[in-house]
C-alpha cells in the first residue's frame, strides 16, 4: 500500500465528535422507527386474525347444523317407534272390539 492512500484512510477513519443534539435525534428515529413496526406488526397479523375468526365461526356454526340435525334425526326415529306402538296398540284394541261385537255362536258356548 503507498504511504497516500493509508495517510488517506487514517484521515477518513479519524475520530468525528458528533453535531450537538445528534444523540437526541438518533433516541427519537429509534422511537418513531420502533412505533412504525409495532404499527405494522399489529396491521400485518389483522388479516389473518380476521381469517381465522371467521374460520372458528364458520366451524361453529357447522358443528352447531350438524348437531341440530343429529337431534332432529333422533326425534323422528322416536317418532317412528311411538307411531308403531301406537298403531300396534290400535291393532289390539280394534281386535277386542271386534270380537267383543261379534254375536256368541253355538261353538263359542263352551258346549
Amino acid at each position: 500500500m503507498s504511504p497516500d492512500f493509508e495517510n488517506e484512510l487514517r484521515e477518513a477513519l479519524r475520530a468525528v465528535d458528533p453535531e450537538d443534539g445528534f444523540a437526541e435525534r438518533v433516541r427519537r428515529r429509534i422511537a418513531s422507527e420502533t412505533r412504525m413496526r409495532r404499527r405494522w406488526l399489529s396491521a400485518r397479523w389483522a388479516p389473518e386474525a380476521l381469517a381465522a375468526s371467521v374460520l372458528v365461526a364458520v366451524l361453529g356454526v357447522y358443528g352447531w347444523e350438524q348437531r341440530r340435525e343429529r337431534q332432529g334425526l333422533e326425534a323422528r326415529q322416536q317418532l317412528i317407534e311411538a307411531l308403531r306402538v301406537t298403531g300396534e296398540k290400535l291393532d289390539l284394541a280394534y281386535r277386542g272390539v271386534q270380537d267383543a261385537s261379534r254375536p256368541a255362536s253355538a261353538d263359542d258356548a263352551g258346549a
